[in-house]
């Protein structure tokens, strides 16, 4: 079976024990979810299982006064009553099927939350590698951390982390690390299930500087992402993997 939603995806890696404690609270979304989900807490995400770059994505609340949800970067929408949430939110999920997602408390850059892309890409020896990693602020009033959907912009990991204080500056090297590791990690498991070049792997850290994973790209990461930062240096180094392994597939064809 060939993963083709964030459900399915979600169910294979919860299978693999190093990866499986960082994978947040997800279930297939049924209305009848909402309300354990909310009580235990208190903000959760409502994504369609087969869309990418945060489109469709609704982040849910419980306030003092009822219920109150957000889509991409729109208004506030309250429900006095959990019975007028799940109406509202039926004429929102014009998809097939969604997961809900225990809400991450993600660590802020100048209060606008982020997340961490961690690209990972075969080599010309077709092993996997690290290629890069860069953190992607949300954009104004936004609840996506997608940099081309959500109005927001891309600087680097120990930057984002060290600005947050959702770690240590002592632990920086250490997170940066982790990240690498569970990466890979990442893309050993998902050779179990099919072939992939070059995997986007997306990590949150909350505010207490534990890590989640979020999703794992696998089809087109995209490569442009890491040229919004003022130092190449990952830009090239993708660019130069990209490359070395499509010279890798087109000398196997030629010897078969």
């Amino acid at each position: 079976m060939i993963p083709s939603s964030k459900w399915s995806l979600h169910q294979f890696f919860s299978k693999s024990p190093h990866i499986r404690p960082y994978l947040p609270p997800t279930d297939l979304y049924q209305p009848a979810l909402l309300e354990p989900y909310l009580s235990k807490y208190t903000t959760v995400y409502i994504k369609p299982t087969r869309t990418h770059m945060g489109k469709g994505i609704m982040r849910v609340s419980k306030t003092a006064d009822g219920y109150q949800f957000v889509k991409e970067r729109g208004e506030p929408v309250r429900a006095g009553s959990l019975a007028e949430l799940k109406q509202q939110l039926a004429r929102q999920c014009t998809e097939k099927n969604y997961i809900i997602q225990k809400g991450l408390d993600l660590a802020e850059l100048n209060g606008r939350p982020f997340d961490i892309r961690v690209m990972m890409m075969r080599n010309g020896l077709g092993k996997w590698q690290y290629a890069g990693m860069l953190a992607k602020v949300a954009g104004s009033d936004s609840v996506i951390t997608n940099v081309a959907r959500g109005g927001g912009y891309a600087v680097t990991v120990p930057y984002a982390l060290a600005k947050s204080g959702a770690v240590a500056p002592e632990k920086i090297k250490e997170v940066v690390s982790r990240l690498i590791r569970v990466s890979h990690r990442v893309c050993a498991h998902f050779n179990k299930y099919r072939h992939s070049a070059q995997i986007g792997v997306d990590f949150a850290i909350d505010k207490a500087g534990q890590l989640s994973i979020i999703e794992v790209n696998y089809d087109f990461p995209s490569h442009a992402l890491f040229a919004k930062l003022k130092d190449k240096t990952y830009f090239r180094t993708i660019k130069r993997l990209h490359y070395q392994y499509k010279n890798r597939v087109k000398r196997k064809k030629k010897n078969v």
